[in-house]
């Protein structure tokens, strides 16, 4: 049975990329030794593909040279087919198809797209430490999120925050480290430091414990911080504000160190709930106000809240879960 006019160019690619079976070779064969014509026609586009499949180096081209060339060798041959106008238009739209598949494979060779190394960490009730895949290390509070990018033709590390986790960024001058959490960014600069970053809140806010970073947005080159500098961007106002009061607790979720100066117990106690999960209870209003001078280090809650019942005259009892604090209010800073 005789080839029809589309199925030869479909059975010559199957035979090139080693798919056709042994019919279809057979045909390809028998029409390929009818003529002169037809064996020319078929050893350009092997040459095509086997050029495409074989380019492992770099190539600089001219594609208008190129397409001249191989129009010109073309040209000169004269294909045979059933309706040579309809004929001789398809083999023209199918060498160029072609040679464009042939030039785009050189091109991807040559560029391939880089794999980009991703990595996400998620915390929810508890918190979490994860080593990044560049050696760098996040520690994240509760409630946080964390996806970690490398794009290696691009050397660039990119990490998207949600909530608030502390970094030690291994450096790299080559292959810089950049977080986003909104629409913020920050760039290390050699660093240790802490970035609170909730999406429901106004303010995003920073603690750097060690080298430099750059803290800003792509409209505001914002504020470069070091070693115990501390800031806070509004995402209401769009602006960056340095906090010179130094906050001593930004980093008791992650170490467990409490340390408290003339601190009222409503903030004390709501600081512990909430890096302990724990339910302390103030029974009597008349104790919000009253003041505590101490620091903890303790992973315990239930221990932290008898020493404060024993060091400021309170009762402490259990129900359930709940630790509930009372007594009859102070008359002076405690």
């Amino acid at each position: 049975m005789g080839l029809l006019e589309n199925d030869i160019d479909d059975l010559i690619g199957k035979v090139l990329a080693g798919e056709a079976s042994a019919r279809e070779q057979q045909e390809v064969y028998t029409w390929v030794e009818a003529s002169e014509t037809n064996r020319a026609y078929f050893e350009n586009l092997k040459t095509i593909f086997e050029k495409a499949a074989g380019a492992d180096v770099k190539v600089e081209f001219d594609t208008d040279a190129a397409w001249n060339k191989i129009k010109q060798k073309i040209g000169d041959t004269k294909i045979v087919s059933l309706h040579e106008r309809s004929r001789a238009t398809t083999i023209w739209v199918r060498i160029a198809a072609g040679i464009a598949i042939f030039f785009g494979i050189i091109y991807f060779l040559n560029n391939p797209i880089a794999p980009v190394q991703q990595m996400a960490i998620l915390s929810t009730n508890s918190t979490m430490q994860d080593t990044l895949p560049d050696g760098s290390t996040a520690f994240l509070n509760k409630q946080s999120e964390l996806v970690y990018s490398y794009d290696k033709k691009q050397k660039a590390r990119k990490v998207k925050l949600k909530g608030e986790a502390y970094f030690t960024v291994k450096h790299n001058d080559e292959q810089p480290f950049v977080i986003e959490a909104d629409e913020i960014l920050v760039r290390d600069i050699g660093t240790a430091f802490n970035l609170k970053a909730y999406p429901e809140k106004d303010t995003i806010e920073i603690l750097v414990t060690e080298g430099e970073v750059q803290f800003y947005t792509l409209y505001d080159s914002g504020l470069n911080l070091k070693a115990g500098q501390r800031a806070i961007y509004s995402k209401r106002n769009k602006m960056f504000y340095r906090i010179e009061k130094p906050d001593t607790n930004i980093l008791a979720y992650k170490t467990k160190v409490f340390s408290f100066n003339n601190t009222d117990l409503k903030t004390v106690v709501a600081l512990l709930n909430e890096v302990y999960n724990s339910k302390i209870i103030l029974a009597n209003p008349k104790l919000f106000d009253c003041r505590l001078t101490a620091n903890y280090k303790e992973d315990n809650p239930a221990i932290i809240a008898e020493v404060i019942a024993e060091t400021m005259n309170l009762t402490l009892t259990r129900k359930g879960e709940e630790l509930i604090l009372d007594g009859d209010g102070c008359t002076s800073s405690q």
